[in-house]
């Protein structure tokens, strides 16, 4: 999975960025690179929120990165006292965690983020530290989450950038994309066979043919809250409103900004061979990496940029063996707008431990004079062993019990 980090702020300096800024009605918003995580666009984003249901944007990415898609969810014995939005189970129902992820990003069905955390770590207590943990992995600097589904904490709050970074660490998961991109899916469910259709509250799936998703979210503290992800010219853009009046004109509005002010400028496709990296511990020279993935710097529509700056950091804990393919460490690309981005990269051969047999090679002529000399003395050490039994014991070759 790549990462980025923005050493410094992206500064647009184009009127259409300040006519955006003045038609927005979301008290925050922004607007992202879905590979990147670029800012393009931003409004008060740092700024405290309650993201209501947008929280189950990372009760469905911990779900999907902690379970198989066919494991089995029971809903616990207190599941009926969950109140609001519900997928209505029953105690002791069982629903697979694919239908269950199509539950709470179509349903918004809280009852199923209750079952999702206590399935995962056995309580919310424990879930909530689970999201906290991994928000701050994704680059969250300013989320407490309380609870698994959004209902309204003073405890639980997050800002809009963060909760871009929580969606673009979502999307890159093909099944939670196909979750979400559907407007309408009919769930199995080993009790309530009642109530089986589960539709996406997201309206902008039936007006875009470009939208992607991703979660709606309403509480009266928190107001109207939209995450949304949209593929256009060959990338994707992620866009957060909160609080906002007109949660579906905000997001489209930001979509079509960014889509129409910015393009792709360098592209390195998946198997580019990058540069080289050294295995400690490993036999042999520094060998090849190549994207993981493919990557790409984004910058201004007809503007001409420098090539950005790349380098090839190893992880830190690398050490021989290595299989061709593993992820070795990543190449940090650094474009005009001073922002990091870092593609995982891999092995292009295997790297085996350095020991006796790796530290040369056995054909070469220095090698030949290592190992014959190595024998010779292990035979000489042998041999001398053996006369000092002969002298003490005869001929026996081991010594007899006292």
């Amino acid at each position: 999975m790549n990462g980025f980090r923005c050493v410094l702020p992206t500064v647009l300096c184009c009127l259409a960025a300040v006519g955006r800024s003045q038609s927005v009605t979301a008290q925050t918003a922004i607007a992202i690179d879905g590979a990147s995580g670029k800012v393009l666009w931003s409004k008060n984003a740092d700024q405290s929120m309650y993201p209501a249901s947008t929280t189950k944007i990372m009760t469905g990415l911990l779900l999907v990165e902690r379970c198989h898609m066919d494991d089995v969810i029971t809903a616990p014995e207190d599941i009926e006292t969950i109140r609001e939005a519900s997928m209505h189970l029953k105690p002791g129902e069982k629903v697979t965690v694919r239908n269950m992820l199509y539950a709470i990003m179509l349903r918004s069905a809280n009852d199923g983020c209750y079952a999702v955390a206590k399935h995962i770590s056995g309580s919310v207590e424990a879930f909530s530290k689970l999201m906290n943990e991994r928000a701050r992995q994704v680059g969250c600097t300013r989320t407490h989450f309380h609870n698994p589904n959004g209902l309204n904490d003073r405890d639980h709050t997050t800002t809009a950038h963060d909760l871009a970074l929580i969606a673009r660490a979502a999307m890159m998961h093909p099944e939670f994309r196909e979750v979400v991109k559907t407007y309408k899916y009919q769930i199995d469910r080993s009790i309530n066979q009642h109530d089986r259709v589960m539709i996406n509250h997201d309206k902008l799936l039936k007006k875009d043919p470009f939208a992607e998703g991703i979660k709606t979210g309403y509480t009266v503290p928190a107001g109207h809250c939209f995450v949304g992800s949209s593929s256009r010219n060959g990338f994707r853009v992620i866009t957060v409103v909160m609080k906002s009046n007109r949660w579906q004109d905000d997001s489209e509005a930001l979509m079509s900004w960014a889509f129409q002010s910015f393009e792709k400028k360098e592209k390195m496709p998946a198997g580019q061979v990058v540069g080289k990296v050294a295995v400690p511990d490993g036999a042999g020279a520094a060998i090849p990496v190549s994207l993981a993935e493919p990557a790409y710097t984004l910058g201004p529509i007809g503007e001409n940029q420098p090539k950005p700056k790349t380098e090839v950091k190893p992880l830190t804990d690398l050490r021989a063996p290595v299989k061709k393919g593993d992820v070795v460490g990543s190449l940090e690309i650094v474009d005009a707008d001073n922002c990091l981005q870092r593609v995982p990269v891999v092995a292009e051969k295997d790297v085996t431990r350095a020991g006796l047999i790796g530290i040369t090679k056995p054909e070469s002529t220095g090698s030949k004079l290592f190992f014959g000399g190595a024998l010779f003395v292990g035979a000489f050490l042998v041999k001398g062993r053996a006369n000092k039994r002969k002298k003490y014991y005869g001929r026996t070759t081991t010594r007899p019990k006292l």
